[in-house]
């Protein structure tokens, strides 16, 4: 009974490892979250996704993305953002038709 207790014991700990990467980002790496976006940024999102609801369509053009966007320049890290909001919600951005 003690090596079934034992090999028990060492599948739990391999499980509770797995579970706590799997809550854990990889690297370290945050990934963004729509409510800490900048309000600007949050929009081009809310609208982004609206679209694809309205539309019923898991994936916007490039063009959809431009025309979301504010007025202001877009940094790298704001499109890197509306890019990973929108894969949460299973939205992906491609080059249209």
């Amino acid at each position: 009974m003690d090596s079934s207790d034992g090999a028990h014991a060492r599948r739990q700990a391999i499980i509770d490892r797995l579970l706590s990467d799997a809550l854990r980002p990889a690297g370290g790496i945050v990934l963004p979250s729509h409510d800490a976006l900048p309000a600007d940024i949050r929009m081009t999102v809310d609208r982004l996704l609206a679209k694809a609801d309205a539309e019923r369509r898991r994936s916007l053009t490039y063009d959809d993305l431009e025309e979301a966007l504010p007025p202001r320049d877009v940094t790298a890290d704001d499109l890197e953002a509306i890019f990973w909001v929108l894969a949460e919600y299973g939205i992906e951005l491609d080059e249209g038709d």
